[in-house]
């Protein structure tokens, strides 16, 4: 059921002119579409009517994502079952345990391929000054690589229902190649001034969109991400191995 309004809305904005035009409007025809399911969600989780639904963003064709009420965040993908979520929530909770920093705490819904999480706390690092932020970038810098030494202090191999996490989740990602001589990690794999939360000192204290969260082949691999996707020019970060 889950799949017609995400049907809808593709074929319809397919006689949109513009790429950015047509994105927009596939959204606007999601919010009006998935509307109904989401409010049902909210009510029956958090006991409150739905009173707004805006669309956030929707990169491809089969995730959408909404923030209900200005303080519920809903996300739901097309092409991934119910238990991969599951399985995804339950990796969460055992990285919430280890990473430092706040991390969104998602609720899935029972039949849905969908979960809904409240806003953390923290202001978007990308929507700072960009020169007070090269100002301190040394300190951003120095805060990632001791999350992804957090991160990477879970053994991947004890990791509960390990097989069926790798089934379900780790083939929907592409990490690296593995390096002689690498062991595996957890990596994030998305981590971005927009998935970056700050305080006003430039302190991190919220990581969020971990639906990339993932086993990665190589321990660079999230420090790489983190350079390549430093959209904040000039990059002060230089493009080497971080260990």
């Amino acid at each position: 059921m889950y799949r017609i309004p995400f049907a809808v809305g593709n074929v319809l904005s397919w006689f949109v002119p513009g790429s950015a035009r047509r994105k927009r409007f596939r959204g606007k025809v999601n919010v009006v579409l998935f509307r109904p399911y989401i409010a049902r969600f909210i009510k029956r989780i958090y006991g409150e009517r739905m009173r707004t639904l805006r669309f956030v963003r929707q990169r491809t064709l089969n995730r959408f994502v909404a923030v209900a009420n200005d303080k519920y965040y809903v996300k739901i993908l097309r092409n991934v079952t119910h238990q991969q979520i599951c399985d995804f929530c339950e990796l969460m909770d055992i990285v919430r345990k280890v990473v430092k920093v706040e991390m969104p705490v998602c609720i899935v819904d029972k039949k849905f391929p969908m979960y809904v999480c409240e806003k953390n706390s923290g202001t978007l690092l990308c929507s700072f000054d960009r020169e007070y932020i090269l100002a301190n970038a040394d300190k951003i810098g120095s805060q990632i690589r001791d999350f992804i030494k957090q991160l990477q202090s879970i053994d991947v191999d004890s990791i509960p229902n390990n097989e069926r996490f790798i089934e379900n989740i780790q083939k929907h990602h592409t990490a690296e190649l593995p390096c002689s001589g690498c062991k595996r990690v957890l990596a994030h794999l998305d981590l971005n001034p927009s998935n970056l939360l700050v305080d006003d000192d430039m302190n991190i204290v919220s990581i969020i969109d971990w639906d990339t969260l993932s086993i990665a082949n190589n321990p660079n691999t999230d420090w790489r991400v983190f350079v390549k996707q430093w959209d904040i020019k000039p990059k002060p970060f230089a493009d080497t191995d971080w260990i």
